[in-house]
C-alpha cells in the first residue's frame, strides 16, 4: 500500500477555483486507487489524475492510456455522497505523481488517499553490487520495473464489482462477459433465483455451466436495448465461446431499466423454465434443440454482461428439487464475490510491456523481461504464465499470438482459425525464444513437454512461409515489429531471419528436452541452412554489414546487425568490425545510439529494446569498454535526476533532446528496457547457465572499468555467488566463485593479455601455460584472454591471478 495520510480538507464554491492537491509517491508505484472520505457536503465530484512524469501530470493525467488492461483513461472520477472509502474499480498501474481536485462545487475532507500496490512483490533472490554507483542503480531500476510490470494471479480487480450493496456487472469485451460459480459444475435439477436490474441496454446468465465458454445462456433486452431487439428474452446454447440461438422469446410486459425483477431458471432433466416475476415466460426442451446446439445435464450458475451491457445483481440463490440450498449468496459485500469467477480478473500470473500503458503482455518485451526477472527476483511463474496465456490463443496455421491482455483467461478450446494474429511473425517468433529462455533458467521440463506442440506448429507455420532462397519472407499482414510507428517490413528481412534462426536452435533443444531427438535434428538442419542463406543473400560484403532486407540494401540498422552477432549468425571473425561499423554509423547522439541511419527513412528515436541488444552483443564479443559506454550513456540518462526520474526505465529517449521518446505517451516503466539487470549479472558479474537450470553454469566475468563487484544469480539449485576484485594495469584479478550443490561448470579468470599463474583455494592451478589438477577443478585452458578452469564439484572457490613472481 502507497499512499498518504493527516487529513485534507477540499472546498469549491460555484465559479471559484478548483482546489488541488499533488501527491508524490517518490517513485514509480500501481495498483488500486482509494480514497478515504471523512466527511462530505454539497455531493462534489472528486477527480484523480496520474503521472510518471511530473512534466506531464495534467488534470486528465498523461496520455498513456492502458488499453490492455481495464480503465482507458489516466483520470477517474467520482460522485461523493457521504463519509466511506471510496476504491477505483479499476488498476491505475504506473504513476509517480497523482493530482486530486474537485470539480464541482461542494466539500470533502480526506483522512487518507493512495494506491493499493498489486504488482510483484518478491524478494530479490538475485543481487549486483559494484563500484560504480550508476551501475547499481541501473540493475536495481532494472530489476524494480519488471517487478512493476508483473502482475500476480487474481489480483486484477475484475469487470463486476459490488456498489451499494449489489453486484455490478459491467461487461467487457474480455472473456465475453461471462462469469460462473467456482462451484456446481456437476449439479443437475436446481432452480436458480436471483434478482435482476438492467442499467444498460441487457441482464444475461447462465444454467448448467461447465464454465464461463460452455452452458446454456439467457438474455433479457430491457426496453430501450440498442443491440438487440428491445422487450426480448435471447435464449442460446454456448460451446467453447461460440454461440447458438435456441430461440427469440417477446414479452409480454415492459422492461424498462433501472426496474428490479426477479428471474427464476429451473432446469429439470431436459426441461429448461424461466419465470420472470413469478410468471413463466419460456421453456426448452434439450432433446429438440437446433442442429449445432450443444445439450448439457449438468452444470453450475453464473451471470454474463458484454461490452457496452451493464447491469445489477442480488440474493442468487440455487435450490435442488426437493427445495435444499445448493448455494446462497447476497452478493451484497466484495467476500460474496470469492465464490465467483469474475471476468477480468486475472488467472495466471503474468508480465505486460508497461506499468501504464499498454498494459498487455507483449512476447517480444518478454525477451528482455524473461532475464530481468531471473536474475533479480527468479519469479520465473510470471514468464511462464504469460508464455502459458500466449500459446493457448495459437491460431490453427500455427502463429502464436504476440499480444493480450493480462485478464484473458486460458484458452482450452480447440485452436482459433486464422493464419496470422496479433501482432507479427517476429513477434509469433519470440514466443519461442521465450519458451526457450525459460527452459534455461529454470530447467522446467514438465512445462517444454506440454508446451511443445504448439512450439512445433508454430515453427511448421514459420517453415510455411521460406522462399525458394531458404529465406523467411513477410508482407504488410504479418511483417511489424517493435518499431511500431516505422510501419512493416517486407520480404527477406534480416532480423527476422536472424530470429527465425535463433528460434529453430532454441527450438531444437526443447525438442530435446521432451524427448524428441529426430525433430530436434530436424530443427538444427533447418537452422544451419537458414543461416547460409542469410549469409549468402543479406551479408553485404561491400560495407561488411547486414542489408536490412532483399529489398532495403541501404541504411544501417542496428537490431539487425547486434542480433546477427549475438544469436551467431555473422561470418566467423565478423562480429568486431560489424560493432564498430555501427558504433561508427549510430552513436551520433549523448543519450544513445539511433536505431537506424537517416537514410532508411525509420524513427530516430532511441530505443533501449534494440540498445539491449547490442550491448549484449558487445558483451558477448568482449567489447567491454564500449558496451560500458553504452551503458552510462542510453540507461545512464535515463535513470539521472529530473522530472522523469521514476526508478524505472524508459520505453524510448527522443534523439534531439533526451526526453521520452514520444511525450507523455512514453511509458516511463517499460519491460523491454530492462536488459542492463541481465547484462550485469551475466556478464559483468559473469554467471550464466550453460545447460537448463544451470545444471552447468560459467563464472566469466568483465571487469572493464570496475575495481569490484559482487552478487548472486539465483538457480532451482540453489545460488552462484560471485565476488571479484580487478586490478587490470598490475595484471591481477582474485575471485570467490560458490557454486550450489548438483551443479558443475566454468570459472573463466581473466589475464588482461599477460600469462599469469592462477591459484584455487591455496594451489596454483594454472602456470603461466600449464594445468596443475586441484580439487574441485578437473581441467583448465586458456584463448589468450581468458583462462578457463573446469569446475567439477560444488563448494567454494577462491580464486587469484597475478603475473609470474608476484
Amino acid at each position: 500500500m502507497c499512499g498518504g495520510s493527516g487529513g485534507t480538507t477540499l472546498s469549491m464554491v460555484a465559479g471559484g477555483a478548483a482546489p488541488t492537491i499533488v501527491l508524490d509517491y517518490g517513485k514509480d508505484i500501481g495498483g488500486v486507487p482509494y480514497f478515504d472520505v471523512t466527511t462530505e457536503s454539497g455531493s462534489p465530484t472528486l477527480r484523480a489524475a496520474y503521472s510518471e512524469g511530473q512534466q506531464y501530470l495534467t488534470a486528465t493525467g498523461d496520455a498513456g492510456n492502458p488499453w490492455g488492461e481495464g480503465d482507458s483513461a489516466r483520470y477517474d472520477s467520482y460522485s461523493v455522497t457521504g463519509p466511506g472509502t471510496i476504491t477505483n474499480s479499476f488498476v491505475q498501474g504506473g504513476q509517480r505523481f497523482e493530482e486530486i481536485t474537485l470539480t464541482s462545487p461542494g466539500t470533502l475532507t480526506l483522512a487518507d488517499a493512495g494506491v493499493n500496490y498489486i504488482a510483484d512483490q518478491s524478494s530479490y533472490r538475485g543481487s549486483f553490487l559494484s563500484s560504480s554507483d550508476e551501475l547499481n542503480k541501473i540493475w536495481y531500476d532494472g530489476a524494480y520495473t519488471a517487478q512493476l510490470d508483473s502482475i500476480p494471479d487474481g489480483s486484477l480487480p475484475g469487470y463486476w464489482q459490488i456498489h451499494d450493496g449489489v453486484m455490478d456487472a459491467a461487461g467487457n469485451s474480455g472473456n465475453d462477459g461471462a462469469g460462473v460459480l467456482t462451484t456446481g459444475t456437476s449439479w443437475t435439477d436446481y432452480t436458480d433465483t436471483f434478482d435482476a436490474k438492467i442499467v444498460a441496454n441487457q441482464a444475461g446468465w447462465m444454467v448448467r455451466a461447465q464454465d464461463a465458454t460452455d452452458g446454456y445462456l439467457f438474455i433479457l433486452n430491457a426496453d430501450n436495448d440498442t443491440t438487440g431487439t428491445p422487450n426480448t428474452l435471447q435464449e442460446l446454447s454456448v460451446h467453447d465461446g461460440n454461440y447458438t440461438i435456441l430461440g427469440m422469446v417477446p414479452l409480454t410486459t415492459d422492461l424498462a431499466p433501472n426496474t428490479w425483477h426477479t428471474v427464476a431458471t429451473a432446469v429439470t432433466g431436459p426441461s429448461i423454465a424461466i419465470s420472470l416475476d413469478g410468471n413463466k415466460i419460456a421453456t426448452l426442451d434439450s432433446n429438440s434443440l437446433p442442429a449445432g446446439a450443444t445439450a448439457y445435464s449438468s452444470g453450475t450458475v453464473g451471470f454474463r454482461e458484454y461490452s457496452g451491457e451493464e447491469a445489477d445483481f442480488r440474493n442468487l440463490s440455487v435450490v435442488d428439487g426437493s427445495g435444499a440450498s445448493l448455494y446462497e449468496n447476497a452478493l451484497s459485500t466484495s467476500a460474496d464475490l470469492s465464490t465467483v469467477d469474475v471476468p477480468g480478473v486475472n488467472t495466471v500470473p503474468s508480465i505486460v510491456d508497461g506499468a501504464k500503458r499498454d498494459r498487455a503482455i507483449w512476447v517480444g518485451d518478454m525477451n528482455v523481461e524473461g532475464p530481468t526477472t531471473y536474475y533479480s527476483t527468479d519469479a520465473a511463474d510470471y514468464i511462464k504464465g504469460s508464455l502459458q496465456l500466449l500459446g493457448s490463443y495459437q491460431l490453427t496455421s500455427g502463429f502464436v499470438t504476440g499480444a493480450l491482455p493480462p485478464q484473458d483467461p486460458v484458452h482450452t478450446g480447440p485452436l482459433t482459425p486464422g493464419t496470422t494474429g496479433t501482432y507479427s511473425a517476429s513477434y509469433s517468433m519470440y514466443w519461442v525464444l521465450g519458451l526457450g529462455s525459460y527452459y534455461l533458467y529454470t530447467g522446467d521440463t514438465a512445462f517444454v513437454t506440454q508446451e511443445l506442440p504448439t512450439l512445433e506448429r508454430e515453427l511448421a507455420w514459420n517453415a510455411s512461409t521460406v522462399d525458394a532462397n531458404g529465406l523467411l519472407v513477410t508482407d504488410n499482414n504479418d511483417g511489424s515489429d517493435w518499431d511500431y510507428y516505422d510501419g512493416p517490413k517486407t520480404g527477406e528481412v534480416t532480423e527476422y531471419n536472424v530470429l527465425y534462426y535463433k528460434a529453430l536452435l532454441d527450438g531444437a533443444e526443447l525438442a530435446d528436452a521432451a524427448g524428441q531427438g529426430a525433430q530436434a535434428s530436424t530443427y538444427r538442419q533447418q537452422a544451419a541452412a537458414l543461416k547460409i542463406a542469410i549469409n549468402t543473400r543479406l551479408f553485404n560484403s561491400a560495407t561488411g554489414l547486414y542489408d536490412i532486407s532483399d529489398s532495403r540494401t541501404t541504411g544501417v540498422a542496428q537490431d539487425t546487425n547486434a542480433l546477427a552477432v549475438l544469436y551467431g549468425v555473422a561470418p566467423t571473425g565478423a562480429d568486431s568490425s560489424i560493432l564498430a561499423k555501427l558504433k561508427s554509423a549510430l552513436w551520433t547522439t549523448p543519450y544513445g545510439p539511433v536505431p537506424y541511419t537517416a537514410d532508411t527513412g525509420w524513427s530516430s528515436i532511441i530505443s533501449p529494446y534494440s540498445g539491449g541488444y547490442e550491448l549484449d552483443a558487445r558483451l558477448a564479443s568482449n567489447d567491454t569498454a564500449d558496451a560500458e559506454s553504452l551503458l552510462t550513456t542510453e540507461w545512464g540518462h535515463m535513470i539521472s535526476a529530473g522530472p522523469d526520474d521514476t526508478a524505472t526505465m524508459w520505453e524510448n529517449v527522443a534523439s534531439g533532446d533526451g526526453t521520452p521518446g514520444i511525450g507523455s505517451a512514453t511509458s516511463l516503466a517499460h519491460g523491454w528496457s530492462t536488459t542492463p539487470t541481465a547484462a550485469l549479472s551475466g556478464y559483468v558479474l559473469g554467471i550464466q547457465p550453460v545447460t537448463a537450470g544451470y545444471a552447468t553454469w560459467v563464472v566469466q566475468p568483465h571487469p572493464g572499468d570496475l575495481s569490484w563487484a559482487q552478487g548472486q544469480a539465483p538457480t532451482p539449485h540453489g545460488a552462484v555467488g560471485v565476488s571479484w576484485n580487478s586490478q587490470s594495469g598490475a595484471g591481477r584479478f582474485g575471485m570467490t566463485v560458490t557454486a550450489p550443490s548438483g551443479t558443475s561448470g566454468t570459472i573463466a579468470v581473466p589475464t588482461f593479455g599477460g600469462k599469469p599463474v592462477v591459484v584455487v583455494n591455496g594451489r596454483v592451478v594454472w602456470n603461466a601455460t600449464s594445468f596443475m589438477p586441484a580439487p574441485g577443478i578437473s581441467g583448465a585452458h586458456s584463448d589468450g584472454s581468458y583462462i578457463y578452469l573446469t569446475v567439477a564439484r560444488a563448494g567454494a572457490y577462491q580464486v587469484s591471478a597475478a603475473p609470474r613472481g608476484h
